[in-house]
């Protein structure tokens, strides 16, 4: 196993061995695959997100896991996002929040062989949520990266129990 696939492998323990109390202290809710595109690098975007439920009322702690494939590099991000869903009386809820990232780069360079970067940054993120008959959720989300990760990511998403 080279080490690109070593420290991704090290890096999802690490997410899932954090995510693990998060979830038994604020009540797993769901989880659910997740895809779209980012701009910077400019990447087809898969993954996986978690809802591990409220810790304050109407504030949801959702982290996610991403891989981008595209523009010559490849990507690995580790989102821990909190969000605050906004309470309506329709079927869709509108939500706002934000999100660290901590994001593994690898890039294909024809000249120089493969060069690899990790990055630290920060994301808003607005999207809406609304449920589906059966109790999936589907999300629409906008992330807006500031530092070393992608610019922007557009991303739909399902929430199964």
């Amino acid at each position: 196993m080279n080490r690109k696939w070593i420290g991704i492998v090290i890096a999802a323990a690490l997410g899932l061995a954090a995510f693990g109390p998060a979830a038994a202290e604020t009540g797993f809710r769901g989880w659910g695959p997740r895809v779209g595109i980012s701009d910077d690098p400019d990447q087809l975007v898969v993954g996986v997100h978690f809802d591990l439920g409220e810790f304050a009322p109407h504030v949801r702690w959702q982290p996610s896991v991403d891989f981008g494939f595209g523009d010559d590099v490849f990507a690995f991000t580790g989102n821990l996002m909190v969000a605050y869903y906004f309470p309506m009386n329709g079927s869709v809820t509108p939500y706002a929040g934000g999100q660290v990232t901590a994001a593994y780069f690898n890039f294909d360079n024809p000249q120089n062989g493969d060069d690899s970067d990790t990055e630290i940054g920060l994301a808003g993120v607005g999207g809406i949520e609304t449920t589906l008959k059966g109790g999936t959720r589907f999300l629409a989300e906008l992330q807006l990266g500031f530092g070393d990760v992608p610019d922007v990511k557009l991303l739909v998403g399902w929430t199964f129990k």
